[in-house]
């Protein structure tokens, strides 16, 4: 485990996959209240991601190992009810109570597929950097941007964590020029205007359907 104790959030910190990341002395309450560092949280599931992802990328077509991580870490680290509320907007007004639950349930199951595919890219020798770690404007959440190179391929991932329930979460993902919330708000609405909440609902199931082609098992 690396525990560096005087290292500043304008250094660049390399890390191996594998490594935890403390940062002490981030700004909010909150976070400091919640006994977590949502530095260490990220580099944590990077760790963990590399374990089990770096070892079967290339070499299973399998993804039922994969997959039920990703459920798992979505669970457990992602705040998807925020994300949802985040992206379905005014729009949720009109769900009902069944419709909500639903929504909520395949919000979780797209995020989830979303963590596996960010991680299909692991190989033996992936590297994770984390560039900066950061307050955002409002000092409600804590940005981390974060550099990934696989396979000569590289790739720059910005995480924003918020205090959720007294535990530290993610709540959006920012990766390959796309950000996971603004893509589900445009989708959301897209689909909402066509077809209301049937419409969201079907695009979700889709969006999942997709993922599971796409990573069988």
């Amino acid at each position: 485990m690396f525990k560096p104790t005087t290292l500043s959030r304008r250094q660049t910190l390399a890390l191996g996959a594998g490594s935890v990341l403390f940062l002490g002395g981030l700004p909010l309450t909150a976070f400091a209240k919640a006994g977590e560092d949502p530095a260490a949280i990220i580099t944590a599931i990077a760790g963990d991601a590399f374990g089990l992802f770096g070892k079967l990328n290339g070499v299973s077509g399998d993804w039922s190992s994969r997959r039920s991580w990703a459920e798992d870490v979505t669970k457990a680290r992602f705040a998807t009810k925020v994300m949802g509320e985040k992206a379905g907007g005014v729009f949720l007004n009109e769900f009902d109570t069944i419709k909500r639950r639903t929504f909520d349930k395949l919000i979780e199951e797209v995020v989830s597929e979303f963590i596996l595919d960010i991680f299909a890219v692991y190989e033996p020798n992936t590297t994770f950097t984390v560039d900066r770690v950061r307050p955002n404007r409002s000092n409600t959440a804590i940005i981390m941007d974060s550099t990934v190179v696989s396979s000569g391929d590289t790739y720059k991932v910005k995480w924003t964590v918020i205090e959720d329930g007294g535990k530290c979460k993610i709540s959006d993902v920012s990766i390959f020029g796309l950000n996971l919330v603004s893509d589900f708000r445009g989708a959301i609405e897209k689909s909402f205007r066509a077809d209301g909440q049937a419409g969201v609902i079907a695009m979700l199931q889709q969006r999942i359907k997709r993922g599971k082609r796409k990573y069988p098992g």
